[in-house]
């Protein structure tokens, strides 16, 4: 049943979606009974996902509600608005690394569909560098041009200090030895893999051994291969490529675990009584197996550190 009301839903506003006319007529759809309200998010939120991985900015819905009940319905008035393209993309607010180490990180590029989806996962790997302060959305600026199809974007950076320490130690008895570091960012020098930035030196302690320095630099998105490893003299090359090798094997299990949930859906809401003018919020559902990728996701990050030399 419900798969026939998405069906609905899709098809009326597919007309909209073609049209290049973000002021034209909106389209209707309607839903009655006790379920209409479940039913009409459903089909908002699917509405939703279909504007943002099209690019379609003006992206805007309403909603009319009458009755209660078993006679409830609501009529929701839904505008699509125009496809947009990404014209430039621009980075602010950097000034140790280099724009081609940032563009290579990027999953969405230039004359690309604005794909909303792609734009957060593009975020999600530049914070990944592990140079800047986490990115959202509201980091980023849009300039519509004059065509009304193209859009240029401008990420805002902010630079995270350069020296940091940590101290860790084992979660469950006899599976491993407390860890601390002191560490420091390269000054920016260099291009590719050369990329002073993207390396650290870390003065490190394992358990009551020596301390002993390390070269490191972590995955860097769009160079995965050339990252993620760690060199040290105190370090027998076994070692080293068993660290190469957990990085890795900790990454891709992250990324095959990750999943994204879509923001609430606010959509103003008129009605027949008292309560007018009320939004009406559509919280989108978990995916499915969330709760097992959850603690997957945890599992992993308890057991891997145990197996760095």
């Amino acid at each position: 049943m419900k798969a026939a009301l998405f069906g609905l839903c899709l098809a009326a506003i597919a007309p909209a979606a073609v049209a290049a006319q973000p002021a034209g007529p909106p389209r209707e759809v309607r839903f009655s009974g006790t379920t209409a309200m479940d039913s009409l998010c459903a089909c908002l939120i699917d509405a939703g996902r279909s504007a943002a991985a099209q690019g379609r900015l003006d992206f805007n819905a309403e909603v009319e509600l009458a009755g209660s009940g078993q006679s409830t319905d609501v009529t929701a008035r839904i505008w699509m608005g125009s496809a947009y393209s990404i014209g430039r993309i621009n980075f602010a607010g950097h000034s140790t690394i280099n724009d081609s180490t940032l563009r290579r990180a990027m999953t969405i590029f230039e004359r690309d569909r604005l794909d909303v989806r792609q734009l957060r996962r593009s975020l999600a790997r530049i914070n990944d560098i592990g140079v800047f302060e986490p990115l959202t959305l509201a980091d980023i600026s849009m300039v519509r041009r004059d065509d009304g199809v193209t859009a240029d974007l401008t990420i805002a950076l902010r630079e995270r200090k350069r020296r940091w320490w940590s101290v860790s130690g084992p979660i469950v008895p006899g599976i491993g030895s407390l860890r601390a570091s002191v560490a420091t960012r390269l000054p920016p020098w260099g291009r590719g893999i050369f990329e002073a930035t993207t390396y650290a030196v870390s003065l490190n302690v394992i358990g009551f051994a020596k301390p002993f320095l390390a070269l490191e630099r972590p995955i860097v998105p769009g160079q995965e291969l050339l990252s993620g490893f760690s060199v040290s003299p105190a370090l027998s090359p076994k070692a080293m490529l068993m660290h190469y090798g957990r990085t890795h094997v900790a990454h891709g299990i992250g990324a095959l675990l990750d999943y994204e949930v879509d923001d609430p859906l606010a959509v103003p809401i008129t009605s027949t009584s008292q309560l007018k003018n009320q939004p009406l919020v559509c919280v989108p559902p978990k995916p499915r197996l969330w709760w097992l990728r959850r603690g997957a996701a945890v599992a992993v990050n308890m057991a891997l550190p145990a197996l760095i030399p």
